[in-house]
């Protein structure tokens, strides 16, 4: 939940999100210490820079250091993020599958082991435009492969505090992975303006311990 006056990120309950805070906190230490570095070149050629031509070996040291330091920077920022990148769609250790099909104005969900059902818009629900008649019940600390597609037209199936935003594309499956590190129910919507009922379907995920998921 957002406060007012925040400055951080919101709290994470994947383990996507998790590193994807952490990669911002580190990106933006990084820009901390650019900037302060900046000024500090600045105000050192201020005080006690010299007037007049400058040698041409020290010209060529700067030029080297400017252009060395900041391929050095951009390493170490691309490094963290590739990680997250290959890490949202690392392969095996997964136990739960899902398929995620996205219609003209609804979802199915298709997960192993159980049947096959609908999620619509609840609009008696307390969440307006929020909540579905069907949740999504998934285990928490469990791998879950998930596959999206749409019937008709581009969907996009996103929950912020999860961390994902991917689209459905009609003949095309996609593929993430999902692993919950608490209970809870989270809310999503479409993020695709899929048509005139866009705005009326919502995603709703109720993450629960691995001991309830087998009993229900």
């Amino acid at each position: 939940m957002t406060h007012w006056g925040g400055v951080n990120m919101l709290d994470g309950f994947s383990l996507i999100v998790e590193g994807l805070i952490q990669f911002n906190d580190y990106v933006v230490g990084l820009m901390v210490c650019i900037f302060w570095f900046v000024i500090l070149l600045m105000l050192c050629e201020v005080v006690w820079g010299s007037s007049g031509d400058r040698d041409l070996n020290v010209v060529t040291i700067l030029e080297a250091v400017w252009t060395l330091l900041p391929m050095i920077l951009l390493l170490f920022m691309a490094y963290p993020s590739l990680i997250l990148l290959y890490l949202g769609d690392e392969q095996g250790g997964q136990v739960l599958s899902v398929v995620v099909t996205g219609h003209q104005w609804y979802w199915d969900y298709s997960v192993m082991g159980s049947e096959d059902f609908s999620s619509y818009m609840e609009s008696d629900s307390g969440f307006r435009v929020l909540d579905v008649d069907n949740r999504l019940v998934l285990p928490i600390f469990t791998g879950v492969s998930v596959l999206l597609t749409s019937s008709d037209v581009i969907h996009s199936w996103a929950v912020p505090s999860l961390g994902f935003k991917i689209d459905c594309i009609p003949g095309r499956l996609n593929h993430f992975i999902l692993q919950i590190i608490k209970g809870g129910v989270y809310y999503g919507q479409c993020s695709e303006l899929c048509g005139a009922m866009h705005s009326f379907m919502p995603i709703v995920i109720e993450a629960v311990s691995i001991e309830d998921f087998i009993v229900d």
